[in-house]
């Protein structure tokens, strides 16, 4: 049985890993999904578009007129080494999309606009809104820029600046922790090459915040900013000992000082109190021995 229409979706930056969990999701609920794509498109819903070009925006804008967006275009790997790329990416090309919507006088149900919990830094223990955000790198300063610059379009838009905190799953750049691990165990390689085994963060998976980014949408909350997390931590000796279950196969680890932060934290989580409130019920989190499962699997 078909899903009833639900409004047209504008996803910025939708070929990356957490836009092509979203679209799924979101047409299979029902909504009309449109995106953007910095490289050239594949799909004749998505359309290219430099963020950095204004002109560009405004005409996709004008053409999808979206009742909802959700804007995850953004220069996300932190160890990136061009450092322009990651303040005009992640400030101006926010910006662009805001002043457009604002130039074309469009209105829209809810934007989300994803942040990152890398704004609060090396910081011990359980992280809040309320806590004054410290970022240690350009990656987070860059997002912190970004959310001060957003905060001046409250009073013009219902606008959702969302912090993720890591998360995981299918189709993730090997670059990423998680994906490294399950492709190592995949190829049936003997060593694997880690930091520090015994830091606790958490790992979730992009399943649960794709649904939560959608009740998000129509939800009461808005003008704020809302730490997407669990609360649930992991150390890698954890995530190891998972693997070994699943692959029924151990791996030798080799510690890479290059690997190993000085001073590192040993555990950082974010509160869900806020977001909890916000959505009216907790969340029933899919388990992170079932999404490395299905990361092995697939």
């Amino acid at each position: 049985m078909d899903q009833p229409f639900k409004g047209n979706v504008l996803i910025t930056g939708i070929n990356g890993f957490t836009g092509f969990h979203l679209e799924y999701e979101m047409k299979r609920l029902g909504y009309f999904v449109f995106g953007t794509t910095f490289s050239e498109p594949f799909q004749k819903n998505h359309f290219q578009c430099d963020v950095l070009d204004k002109a560009q925006v405004k005409k996709v804008l004008s053409d999808i007129k979206p009742d909802y967006i959700i804007h995850l275009a953004a220069i996300s790997f932190v160890a990136s080494e061009n450092t322009s790329s990651i303040y005009d990416t992640n400030v101006i090309g926010t910006l662009n999309l805001l002043e457009g919507l604002d130039e074309l006088g469009l209105q829209v149900n809810k934007i989300l606009i994803a942040s990152s919990a890398a704004v609060y830094g090396n910081v011990e223990g359980e992280l809040s809104e309320e806590m004054c955000p410290k970022p240690i790198n350009h990656y987070g300063n860059s997002k912190l820029a970004m959310e001060h610059m957003v905060s001046n379009f409250f009073n013009k838009f219902d606008i959702i600046l969302m912090r993720p905190f890591n998360y995981t799953g299918i189709a993730q750049n090997k670059d990423f922790l998680i994906p490294k691990i399950v492709d190592h165990f995949k190829r049936g390689l003997d060593v694997i090459e880690l930091g520090n085994l015994h830091t606790y963060r958490e790992y979730n998976s992009v399943k649960s915040f794709v649904t939560i980014y959608i009740e998000l949408l129509n939800s009461s909350f808005s003008s704020g900013v809302l730490n997407i997390c669990s609360g649930r931590t992991y150390s890698i000796e954890n995530i190891l000992k998972m693997m070994k279950d699943i692959a029924n196969r151990s791996i030798r680890v080799e510690v890479n000082p290059l690997f190993v932060r000085k001073n590192e934290i040993i555990e950082l989580k974010g509160s869900t109190k806020r977001l909890f409130d916000a959505l009216g019920h907790p969340v029933d989190y899919i388990k992170l021995k079932k999404t490395l499962t299905d990361m092995f699997l697939n």
